[in-house]
């Protein structure tokens, strides 16, 4: 073999290996970009059952010291609340075994709710062993509390995670438009020409 077959040979195999790993990280990018979108789904639906979830905390919050509501009308909002919860636990564990997959702010966004989710848990669990104990606890210190404290943590998630995703949400823009802008052809000079 000549000389020249040999590198023509040699820069194909570099031409080809160069290609293969192109494609294959760019494979690998857009899985994690579709990743990355399926969490964002899921942490929008999250959010608006976190809304839900703060909705429902504010209008029990707010009759509870009225003692004008029934215990039936109190255990309606505390099922409401605890299928809420239940709805969102089962989120945030599907949201969580696709972490690694997930944006920072999105690590960020699943990491931070955990705790506020599980202290709204507590507190429904709380309150709805209080009006089972007896339904006159409705009109108490103890009921009262754990519903605020409902609502304290319901607001407190919701909250959180609106801001994180917010950010996220405006952090993604500016890299997109930037991403943008460096692709433009400009000239090197705002006068020049």
């Amino acid at each position: 073999m000549t000389l020249i077959n040999r590198l023509f040979i040699s820069s194909s195999v570099i031409t080809v290996l160069l290609v293969g790993f192109l494609a294959s990280s760019a494979g690998a990018e857009t899985a994690t970009f579709q990743r990355s979108s399926e969490v964002a789904e899921q942490l929008a639906d999250f959010k608006r059952t976190a809304w839900e979830l703060r909705r429902e905390a504010d209008a029990l919050n707010s009759v509870t010291p009225s003692k004008r509501l029934s215990w039936q009308s109190h255990t309606y909002r505390l099922d409401a609340l605890k299928d809420h919860v239940n709805e969102m636990g089962k989120t945030l564990a599907a949201l969580e075994a696709q972490k690694s997959a997930a944006t920072e702010g999105q690590r960020m966004a699943i990491e931070y709710v955990r705790p506020h989710l599980v202290s709204v848990a507590q507190n429904v669990t709380q309150a709805i062993e209080l009006v089972n104990e007896d339904r006159k606890n409705v009109h108490w210190g103890e009921y009262a509390e754990a519903v605020s404290n409902i609502y304290d943590h319901a607001d407190a998630l919701h909250g959180k995670l609106d801001t994180i995703l917010d950010y996220e949400d405006a952090r993604m823009d500016y890299e997109n438009a930037r991403m943008r802008f460096e692709t433009l052809e400009l000239p090197t000079s705002a006068g020049g020409g």
